[in-house]
């Protein structure tokens, strides 16, 4: 009997509850007005299920944040105690390559353990946290900048320092670290990522009714301009470095100078180019830097360029000649290039949208007003000197007004004259047109 008073009736699990209440909504077994009330009691039960499942997962969330954190610094700690600071006491290896193999990693770790810190206290008001701390989060920059000197580093380590090598490798066996120094080097590349999965994660899981909702959205949002801020700092250093090689493969007479501050590579590739007569092709090889286009072949050597032509981008137009075949033409000023991938059509579409996209974009910066620099003020008042000339009362004296006449006159007939010259060379030009495309062609051949 005590055993029957004692029972307590189970709680129906959601899916079971979402099935009945289906099950009631298609068939009449319940007249409507109790039909009406055991929907509303199961609508109210889902959705008391629903709170509750939302409530559970974000606090595990929360939960694997905090983990997360404690996890990084541990391997973080690991990379310095056992690696950084040995090789210092030690002296394996020169301040420059140390610092190329850690670079500003123990000033990350001091940033992280503050807001691990920050974190425990406060579990319930992650985004103000994480807004706190995203400013200092951009130290991670100087470390992703750097990353590829890191892999270079590690990769020469055999060859150039074998004694440190030997240490790396010791250390690694060890069964406190258990853990190569690569992988632990590549954690800080890879936290500010985590932390923006973590934190969107989270947001998933609050309430947009919840107090803490706008500090978690709004440090996702910050969160994000951090790691954009990164990645642009390692494109750019990608594709400064991709320059670099690019001008140490360049050889010959054609050797242009490309690595200059602003100016990106945007593509590049072989390409076949078509003869002016469309009989034969011949190999190619097209570089579209931010500014120019360079027309280069390759040598002897696969690895090397010659540079035949360099085409200005602000005065090149690109257009799809035959899209089927993979056709596209690149004209600039008097000069027709047509060529063709290897590839599929969508290559050349690709290099199409590329070459325009590029040719535009230089374009509205060469229109971009200049910015004067100079005494405006006396060019302002030397044109109002030389208006003043016409006015007879301006003149001291006849003699200088007859010496200003008679300059003005001789500027006046070699201006005509000027005039007269540059019409006989436009018409001579229109004349010898014919000729002139004809060498024009020839030089198109190139």
């Amino acid at each position: 009997m005590d055993e029957m008073n004692s029972f307590v009736p189970m709680t129906p699990p959601n899916n079971f509850v979402k099935e009945l209440r289906g099950v009631l909504d298609q068939q009449n077994i319940l007249s409507a007005k109790t039909k009406q009330k055991v929907l509303r009691d199961l609508d109210d039960h889902i959705c008391d299920d629903n709170e509750k499942r939302i409530a559970k997962l974000r606090v595990r969330s929360i939960q694997e944040i905090c983990v997360s954190e404690t996890n990084y610094i541990h391997q973080l700690d690991k990379l310095i105690t056992y690696f950084k600071r040995p090789i210092e006491e030690q002296k394996l290896a020169s301040s420059q390559v140390i610092s190329k193999l850690f670079g500003n990693v123990e000033t990350i770790l001091n940033v992280n353990k503050e807001l691990l810190v920050q974190l425990h206290p406060a579990k319930e008001n992650i985004g103000q946290v994480f807004l706190n701390t995203a400013p200092f989060l951009k130290l991670y920059s100087v470390y992703a900048f750097n990353y590829k000197n890191v892999l270079d580093t590690l990769q020469d380590l055999p060859k150039s320092h074998p004694k440190l090598h030997r240490f790396v490798c010791t250390q690694e066996s060890r069964p406190d670290v258990a853990a190569k120094l690569n992988s632990l080097l590549i954690t800080p590349i890879q936290r500010i990522p985590r932390y923006l999965m973590l934190l969107r994660e989270l947001q998933n899981y609050t309430p947009t009714e919840h107090h803490g909702y706008n500090d978690i959205k709004a440090a996702v949002e910050q969160i994000s301009k951090v790691a954009d801020h990164i990645n642009n700092l390692v494109q750019e250093q990608e594709n400064m470095s991709r320059l670099v090689s690019i001008q140490r493969s360049l050889s010959g007479c054609g050797k242009v100078n490309i690595v200059l501050p602003g100016r990106k590579l945007i593509k590049e590739g072989p390409l076949m180019k078509v003869s002016p007569e469309g009989s034969t092709s011949i190999p190619r090889y097209l570089i579209l830097l931010s500014d120019m286009i360079l027309y280069c072949k390759e040598w002897v050597d696969p690895e090397k360029l010659v540079c035949l032509r360099v085409l200005p981008l602000n005065k090149c137009e690109a257009k799809s000649v035959m899209y089927k075949r993979g056709l596209f033409s690149i004209n600039c000023q008097s000069v027709e290039f047509v060529f063709y991938t290897m590839d599929a059509p969508h290559a050349t579409c690709s290099w199409v949208e590329m070459l325009q996209q590029s040719i535009d974009k230089c374009k509205a910066n060469s229109l971009m007003p200049v910015k004067r620099c100079g005494p405006l003020k006396l060019v302002k008042r030397k044109k109002e000197d030389n208006t003043n000339k016409n006015d007879e009362n301006c003149y001291s004296s006849p003699t200088k007004k007859m010496k200003s006449l008679n300059s003005l006159k001789d500027t006046t007939i070699a201006k005509s004259n000027q005039n007269m010259s540059y019409m006989a060379s436009a018409r001579n030009l229109v004349f010898n047109f014919g000729t002139t495309l004809k060498k024009l062609v020839g030089r198109n051949s190139v």
